[in-house]
Parts: C-alpha cells; sequence; structure tokens
C-alpha cells in the first residue's frame, strides 16, 4: 500500500514484498538524518534507494514499502501465481525510463544526448540507436505495475 504520510519518525517498520520473498526496512535517525535501514544492515538514504538494492532495478520506494502490518504490500509481488489467483489486474505497461533530450544543440556530431528519469541524470551514446541502459545501469524501459488504464 502506498506510503502516504511522508514523515516517517525513526523506529516506523516497513515491508515490501517483491519475487515471493519478504523484506524489511526500518527508518532510522543517522548524523546526517533521516535514513532506511534493510534487515541485513545496508542503509540508504531515500526508499526509492531501499527499494532498488532489493530489486535490482528502479522503484517508487512510496509504492514499493508499505507500513508493517498494512495490507497491500503484495502490490510489489511479481509472481504470476499471485497474478492470476488474486483480484481482477489491469494489465502492466512499459515506462520508458531513457528518453533522447529534444534539445541536441551542442552535442558533437555522431553523437546523441539521452536523459535517465530513474537516476535523473542526461549522458550522450555514439550513433542514434536507444541504449538499452544508462551509464548507471537502469534499463530503457521497466515494467510499470501501477499503471492505470485510460
Amino acid at each position: 500500500m502506498t506510503i502516504e504520510n511522508r514523515n516517517l519518525p525513526p523506529g516506523t517498520a516497513l515491508t515490501a514484498t517483491y519475487k515471493k520473498q519478504v523484506f524489511t526496512c526500518e527508518v532510522v535517525k543517522t548524523d546526517e538524518g533521516i535514513a532506511y535501514r534493510l534487515a541485513d544492515g545496508r542503509t540508504f538514504k531515500s526508499l526509492s534507494s531501499a527499494g532498488n538494492a532489493v530489486t535490482g532495478g528502479s522503484v517508487n520506494g512510496w509504492r514499493f514499502w508499505s507500513l508493517a502490518g498494512e495490507q497491500g504490500s503484495q502490490l510489489c509481488d511479481n509472481s504470476p501465481a499471485k497474478a492470476a489467483t488474486g483480484p481482477k489486474s489491469t494489465p502492466s505497461r512499459l515506462l520508458r525510463q531513457i528518453k533522447k533530450v529534444p534539445n541536441q544543440k551542442g552535442v558533437p556530431e555522431g553523437q546523441t544526448r539521452w536523459y535517465c528519469s530513474a537516476c535523473q541524470k542526461a549522458f550522450m551514446t555514439e550513433g542514434t540507436s536507444p541504449p538499452e541502459a544508462c551509464p548507471e545501469g537502469h534499463a530503457r524501459e521497466v515494467e510499470d505495475e501501477f499503471a492505470t488504464s485510460d
């Protein structure tokens, strides 16, 4: 279930289910401010970074994690069995994370400037073919399991 209140106090327990495995995260206070610590001890500055570490991809941390004990964390479960037996699900859509920058002014000939919305960085490639991933490793397209039908 999406976390609505983004002012989570230290000690708040979070949970997410991903590929039939339950992951936990705790809100902690550090010298730098609020952070999010996974059960394995790794600490991240954002919920999205913590979710990315779990999935190996790019997620919106406020949607990926749920308050511990709340129903809804199963939204992050990508298992086909759950989708088939659960309530009616909307067809997922692909979310394009890497897009060609409209203004190519100043780009050297033979190169193209791209923008990755996952890491929010621009980068250049040789040629005009869309890259499969950005230099940070984010895929060109990811499945958006939260997309709604128009």
